[in-house]
């Protein structure tokens, strides 16, 4: 307790008998000495404690007030930082700053500019002596790949730190003063420890406040061995719906064009998102975890004022089972690939399958089995209404809560829309997909948009406004907001049209939002609509039919299921590659997209390749069928997008890396297909 406390329970305690005294003047002077007193430093404590999940001891680090001690009645909201690559528990390792991914320490200032930064008070210890929260920092470390932690692109070991960070939560609550609960929890961290943050957030927002990222990696293979894919966090912002996220980019920060591409995209999504730019003013914009007290203000504004838990949220998980919001999802998948939940609320949900992200075909042959929170009434019959989306089929069946108040469902991967009512309940419209009258638009093309509305509520509803909104500057919805009568129970509607045109050549997909007004209430719908729309032909190219081709990082590979002459034939499996400008020593494989109906769309398949840096982002190459009834002389025609490094005219960074920038082509071609 500091002079000043006790100078104030001093006169709490004698009352009048101290106002003889010039208690004016006792106080400046013990302001004055307080002055002088040197700074209390934050309570610093390296520990370890046995983990089930991984069998071992694991270590940690805690970062506490200075007074955490002296104040058992006092408990504390807890930031939980995860470090990136090179990074342990206990800050960076030690080394030349050029040769760690993770090059400031952030810890607290030892004095060396060059490694903690010219702010000497912009560190963890710093933030803590001043704040009542505790930052716990776990240790990703695998001893077989360091510097490399987390165990993840490739995942090797399968260590899933994943699972390990509800029982560290749990260690770290039953050994600390913390408050327990949601509203005083945070994650955090830097490059890889971003992506980590980024993918414990999105499983675990249940347990979480707020979520922040400092220069995060964007994308990487994740997932149980077996099981492990590409995911890229681009497409997955929805699962922060309900919990505040903030981002910061730094402007030479080398992963800073994949970091922008999440920010472009997370902004379209009504989530509650902030991002911060830095420039040369802080630690030279380059790849660091600065301006700590402006991330940290922002968990500590979330654990002032929680959000409440929201009344619809959407999910994507990589496990084939997995638990949120109370919601317990259990399938059998045995291949990899991406379960996704929207629109949950009281009354139903939708399900859908991916083999990834965005655009994968379903999953098929796979069970499903969904056991709601207890929101229910316990004990109680209530009518499940089903769509199955790609049959337009409906079916009924009767289900009961349990003594929880919670109801089972069990299905398959199939798309399908989902509505839970009783006798009595009102109306629920959703819209369970949208249809197109052109398969692939381009540029300047005017193309309908018909959204499927589904009444899955109790009752009909007899007048619904409906108005299509697009989100992003370069796309226009060419129709204004109308009504529509009444649609009945269970019936669907798909009579209203909207049309929309791209005015964007390098627009990949329109991002819209449909609202729906009806019963005094609005309910709003984000679909996104893809435009293919080729700058050029390409005139040099190779089809993988089982022949080399040259990568990057697996140099010469295999690909493609034939003869391997280069000639594509019926029945055959092929990728097309091509090479850039600046890289003639390697092949770039291409997304493909068709209408030609000898290649089958819904069986493709998706090749994931390394690049040759540590953004942690893969090369995607799509992999199609020829039909083996497709004619002799048949000409597929194709559009197709591919990315290739822009790595030889960037500047190298401070860290020794080039910036990781990219150039996106998108172009058309024609292949022949040979009997």
């Amino acid at each position: 307790m500091n002079l000043i406390s006790r100078f104030i329970g001093f006169l709490k305690m004698n009352g009048t008998r101290v106002l003889k005294l010039p208690a004016l003047l006792v106080l400046t002077a013990l302001l004055q000495v307080q002055a002088q007193q040197p700074q209390r430093k934050a309570i610093i404590e390296d520990r370890k404690h046995y983990s089930e999940v991984f069998k071992e001891d694991r270590h940690f680090r805690m970062i506490m007030p200075p007074d955490y001690y002296e104040h058992p009645e006092r408990r504390y909201p807890v930031i939980y930082y995860f470090h990136g690559n090179a990074g342990r528990f206990n800050g960076p390792a030690d080394g030349e700053v050029s040769r760690s991914g993770e090059a400031r320490y952030y810890d607290e200032f030892n004095g060396n500019d060059e490694r903690c930064g010219p702010d000497s008070l912009d560190n963890f210890a710093n933030y803590v002596e001043g704040t009542d929260v505790i930052i716990a920092k776990w240790d990703g470390y695998v001893p077989a790949q360091y510097p490399r932690p987390y165990d993840i692109a490739p995942v090797k070991e399968d260590r899933q730190f994943v699972d390990y960070f509800p029982e560290f939560v749990r260690y770290v609550d039953a050994h600390y003063r913390t408050k327990a609960f949601r509203e005083n929890r945070a994650v955090s961290g830097l490059s890889m420890g971003g992506f980590m943050s980024m993918l414990v957030a999105s499983k675990y927002p249940h347990l979480l406040s707020s979520a922040s990222f400092f220069c995060p990696s964007a994308s990487f293979t994740v997932g149980p061995k077996a099981l492990q894919i590409y995911t890229p966090f681009k497409e997955m912002g929805r699962n922060f719906v309900g919990l505040p996220i903030r981002m910061h980019l730094g402007s030479k920060d080398f992963l800073r064009q994949h970091d922008q591409e999440i920010d472009r995209a997370y902004q379209t999504l009504e989530l509650n998102y902030e991002s911060w730019f830095y420039g040369i003013g802080y630690f030279r914009g380059f790849h660091n975890a600065v301006n700590i007290k402006g991330q940290f203000d922002f968990h500590m504004k979330y654990f002032r004022m929680p959000l409440a838990r929201p009344e619809k949220w959407h999910h994507i998980d990589l496990y084939p089972s997995f638990s949120v919001w109370n919601y317990d999802v259990n399938t059998n998948r045995n291949i990899p690939g991406f379960t996704i939940l929207n629109d949950v609320r009281r009354e139903g949900f939708s399900l859908q399958t991916k083999k990834w992200l965005p655009d994968g075909p379903a999953i098929q042959d796979l069970s499903v089995k969904i056991e709601t929170d207890s929101i229910y009434t316990p004990n109680t019959s209530f009518q499940l209404i089903r769509l199955d989306v790609p049959t337009r089929k409906i079916y009924r069946s009767d289900v009961r809560s349990d003594k929880k108040g919670r109801i089972q469902w069990q299905g398959t991967g199939q798309q399908s829309d989902i509505g839970l009512y009783r006798a009595g309940d009102p109306g629920h419209i959703s819209m369970a997909t949208y249809t197109l009258d052109r398969k692939m638009p381009g540029v300047g093309d005017i193309v309908s948009l018909s959204p499927l509305l589904f009444n899955k509520g109790g009752a009909a509803v007899d007048s619904i406004g409906i108005e299509l909104i697009a989100q992003d500057e370069e796309v226009e919805v060419m129709d204004p907001a109308t009504t529509i009568g009444q649609v009945a129970q269970g019936a669907l509607y798909e009579k209203t049209a909207f049309r929309i045109r791209s005015r964007n050549a390098s627009l990949d997909r329109a991002k819209l939002k449909l609202v729906l007004s009806y019963q005094g209430k609005k309910d709003q719908f984000l679909l996104e609509v893809p435009f293919y729309s080729p700058e050029a032909t390409l005139k040099h190219f190779t089809v993988a039919d089982g022949r080399p081709v040259k990568l990057e990082v697996e140099e010469k590979t295999l690909v493609g299921e034939g003869n391997g002459d280069g000639i594509a034939n019926p029945g055959e499996w092929i990728s097309i590659f091509t090479q850039s400008d600046l890289d003639s020593l390697h092949d770039f494989g291409l997304q493909l997209y068709t209408e030609d109906p000898y290649v089958a769309m819904d069986n493709r398949r998706m090749l994931f390749f390394a690049r040759n840096d540590w953004s942690g982002a893969q090369r995607l190459t799509s992999q199609m069928q020829i039909k083996p009834d497709c004619p002799d002389g048949h000409e597929i025609k194709f559009y197709g997008v591919y990315e290739y490094p822009k790595n030889g005219n960037t500047r190298r960074d401070s860290h020794g890396a080039h910036s990781f920038i990219h150039e996106t082509k998108r172009i058309s071609f024609t292949v022949k297909v040979k009997r």
